[in-house]
């Protein structure tokens, strides 16, 4: 039997209670949403039939800007088959 308050807030979690604990709690509904495009950072390229992640995509641009590729803004699948058909 737990006697004090102090002693009942430290040996519980805090996943055992349901519901809000205060107006500045906020919501805890998980919402139904399905994954697009644009929650993700990685592309999958039809040319060479490889994922690239955002990291795999800047470093392929640095080769590109060096072997004399024109500037492209943002990384979008049609700037990594530029990217691709350029450097190959």
């Amino acid at each position: 039997m737990i006697k004090r308050f102090k002693e009942f807030n430290e040996s519980i979690s805090g996943t055992e209670f349901v519901g809000s604990f205060g107006p500045n709690y906020g919501d805890t509904k998980i919402k139904n949403k399905t994954i697009s495009s644009n929650d993700t950072s990685v592309i999958y390229s039809d040319l060479t039939g490889e994922i690239y992640t955002h990291d795999d995509y800047n470093s392929i641009y640095q080769e590109y800007l060096k072997i004399g590729g024109g500037p492209l803004h943002g990384f979008n699948r049609e700037n990594l088959d530029i990217i691709l058909t350029f450097t190959t």
